[in-house]
């Protein structure tokens, strides 16, 4: 469930992008440092705004939105609306719960609820404001970041 929220910021965290990772694929460190590479080229940002959003600090300038909403686009959280994709996330949350039902539960009804947030028109924005949902809710049912 952690690594869902970890890639959603990273996901935020994370533009129509031509070559995109998919939830089904495997998750882990090098993938997310590949396309964090991509999208820093793709969206202006520098090597400390990558690190940033790889610990999970808030953006704060629109490169460091941007590289968010690039990376979500990249795992297929945000669709090109700039709207989270609640069936590639939960895809994602079933996967990485590993059949923890606990961890699922509460990894479905954040999304459910993040879904339905009223989000800026600009995805760089709009990243941001599922990075601060997911987070809000994660503390909320008790869930942590894990460093990736």
């Amino acid at each position: 469930m952690s690594r869902f929220v970890c890639l959603a910021m990273i996901l935020l965290l994370s533009a129509a992008i031509a070559v995109s990772a998919k939830p089904h694929e495997v998750y882990n460190k090098e993938l997310a440092g590949q396309k964090a590479q991509e999208c820093k080229t793709e969206t202006g940002a520098t090597d400390e705004e990558v690190e940033s959003m790889m610990k999970h600090e808030p953006a704060d300038s629109h490169e460091s939105k941007c590289l968010r909403a690039c990376m979500m686009k990249k795992f297929s959280f945000m669709d090109d609306a700039g709207k989270l994709s609640k069936e590639h996330a939960l895809e994602l949350v079933k996967l990485m719960s590993k059949d923890d039902a606990d961890k699922e539960a509460a990894g479905a009804e954040i999304i459910d609820t993040c879904e339905t947030i009223e989000v800026p028109e600009d995805h760089c924005d709009a990243a941001v404001a599922y990075q601060s949902c997911f987070l809000e809710h994660m503390q909320e049912h008790g869930l942590a970041l894990d460093e990736h």
